[in-house]
């Protein structure tokens, strides 16, 4: 099998990129769960975006299995749109929920500006899929990892500033309230947002970084994944510790 054809390097990143993103869902899907059992549509597309923020990592994890299981390496087309194209539905996600819990009157006004954006990204995704790819990126085959053109850095830079400084303000405000658990879960989530925020821009930026290194970012992502799930999903056992 390909597996055996890895070094021990490529499989450690390979997995731990791959255990970022299926607990990135796992995630997601619990928090779209509940969402629906409380009915609350704002919580269904904080599910979404988690689910859909964590693509910017699909692309090694598909690498990883599509080489492992059938020794194929994605056309790098496929591995740039995989890993780019459902990010801005992230945002949108996110800014809904966002200001609905924050404060729905500046919802329509978010949006009229995240909306456009969106949209102009998505058609840059596509356009350069088909005419300059190395304008959105390139991967490197021998850690599954891409990294972004000199022009797509920006939007990248634009749409993590976004999640992060949104996500620690939410963090914040539920801080401030009184309710002694929900302190506690805005803690977790302050956390997750910085680990969040942290091991991105390493990631986006840093050339061709040490195999520690990448190693180093795929844990903080990790840890930040366990933090977000403690600010949504606070074990009983936990609970009593914080709260007692």
């Amino acid at each position: 099998m390909a597996f055996q054809d890895l070094d021990g390097s490529q499989l450690l990143q390979g997995t731990l990129g791959f255990i970022w993103v299926c607990f990135a869902i796992f995630i997601g899907i619990r928090i779209i769960l509940k969402a629906i059992k409380l009915k609350r549509k704002e919580l269904i597309t904080v599910g979404m975006s988690y689910v859909l923020l964590s693509s910017a990592w699909w692309g090694i994890a598909v690498q990883f299995i599509s080489f492992g299981f059938f020794s194929q390496w994605l056309p790098v087309e496929a591995y740039i749109f995989i890993a780019n194209f459902f990010i801005p539905i992230a945002i949108l996600c996110w800014i809904y929920s966002f200001t609905i819990m924050v404060n729905p009157k500046l919802t329509k006004k978010f949006l009229a500006v995240f909306i456009p954006y969106s949209v102009i990204w998505e058609l840059i995704i596509i356009v350069f899929c088909f005419v300059d790819v190395s304008v959105l990126g390139s991967i490197d085959a021998s850690n599954f990892d891409s990294s972004h053109g000199p022009i797509f850095k920006y939007i990248v830079v634009v749409s993590t500033l976004s999640f992060v400084i949104s996500g620690i303000y939410f963090s914040l405000k539920s801080m401030s309230l009184n309710d002694p658990e929900i302190k506690w879960k805005g803690r977790f989530l302050l956390f997750a947002w910085i680990a969040f925020g942290l091991g991105a821009a390493l990631d986006s930026f840093l050339q061709d970084p040490a195999e520690g290194i990448i190693v180093v970012i795929r844990l903080i992502l990790i840890a930040s994944a366990y933090l977000y799930n403690l600010g949504f999903f606070l074990p009983k056992f936990i609970k009593k510790r914080l709260l007692s």
